[in-house]
């Protein structure tokens, strides 16, 4: 386990669930997206991690699925509500979620 997903499972140490959207195409991803979403709601989990691969499998080498599910996500009110992992940090390729709308 790198130094980052150790630091990852100290700061949460709920184990956010995940979804693997490689090898999918667009509809079939973000129909696993909005399933997923609904599920850690029904759950009540309070953050998951969608995993969309980097993209070096893609025709051209660049990803579509990424850009995809932040569309997706911006369209459905999670605006403000996910980020995606940042190159470096171990978990490159994918994107986290809070579930739950933040309190003001």
């Amino acid at each position: 386990m790198s130094i980052v997903r150790k630091i990852i499972a100290a700061a949460f140490p709920e184990k956010a669930p995940e979804i693997d959207l490689h090898g999918l195409r667009v509809p079939e991803a973000l129909d696993r997206v909005s399933a997923a979403l609904t599920q850690a709601k029904r759950d009540e989990v309070s953050m998951i991690r969608i995993i969309c691969g980097k993209g070096k499998g893609s025709p051209g080498g660049r990803g579509v699925l990424r850009e995809a599910v932040a569309g997706h996500l911006e369209k459905h009110g999670y605006k403000g509500r996910y980020r995606r992992v940042v190159e470096g940090d171990g978990l490159d390729g994918s994107i986290i979620v809070e579930i739950a709308e933040k309190k003001r």
